[in-house]
């Protein structure tokens, strides 16, 4: 188990200022004379859940990553949004291929109630996300971060309607909280954004209800 802790902006929908935010935040790494890694892949995201939203009524978020034919399936458990700031246990397991195995999770995530055999016969992919993203892996002085520019979009299964990603994330991979804002404030100086409070999943489940009232 993890604990992912980022910072979350939203950029302009105007891909045309977009296609220039890469450039400008390599710019600005080496100008800073940030030591960091360059890294660009297409990520696709199948989220599930029950006819009931059982996960949702959980506080759990399950999804399962492709990435080059490569798959891991993602448990996300309660946590706690402070402004742009979210925080969330998370735990990560890889498959043989695109197919669901609670049972490789560890037991104490699940409520004391819950059958998880039971639970994932009922789940199905209720929407995707599907985005391009590039990294920059830092590293400054004690710390590591994660930064990470994501394009490309949400949808529900069937797609009846999509939402756009175009947003940045600021991940803590080792050191202190204080870091990630810090570098938030340098970004701020070269990028236009803003706090990014709900999620890629909260967004899709806010889709998904959309679709089912239409």
């Amino acid at each position: 188990m993890t604990t992912e802790i980022e910072l979350k902006y939203l950029i302009s929908a105007n891909h045309e200022d977009n296609d220039l935010v890469a450039d400008k935040i390599t710019a600005m790494l080496k100008a800073q004379n940030r030591t960091f890694t360059l890294d660009r892949k297409q990520l696709n995201n199948n989220y599930f859940d029950n006819k009931d939203l059982a996960l949702r009524k959980m506080d759990i978020g399950l999804r399962i990553r492709g990435v080059d034919q490569e798959y891991e399936q993602t448990v996300k458990t309660a946590g706690k949004v402070v402004g742009c700031l979210h925080q969330r246990p998370e735990y990560n397991v890889s498959l043989e291929g695109n197919h669901l195995d609670l049972l490789l999770f560890p037991k104490h995530i699940w409520p004391e109630h819950v059958d998880v055999v039971k639970l994932q016969k009922s789940l199905q992919v209720i929407f995707n996300t599907d985005f391009s993203r590039q990294t920059w892996l830092i590293t400054q002085e004690n710390c590591v971060i994660e930064l990470a520019l994501d394009r490309g979009e949400i949808f529900t299964s069937p797609n009846v309607e999509t939402l756009a990603i175009n947003e940045i994330e600021i991940e803590l991979v080792s050191g202190e909280e204080q870091a990630l804002f810090a570098l938030a404030e340098q970004l701020m100086t070269v990028i236009q954004m803003k706090p990014g409070k709900l999620s890629k999943a909260a967004r899709g489940y806010a889709l998904y209800h959309q679709r089912d009232r239409t």
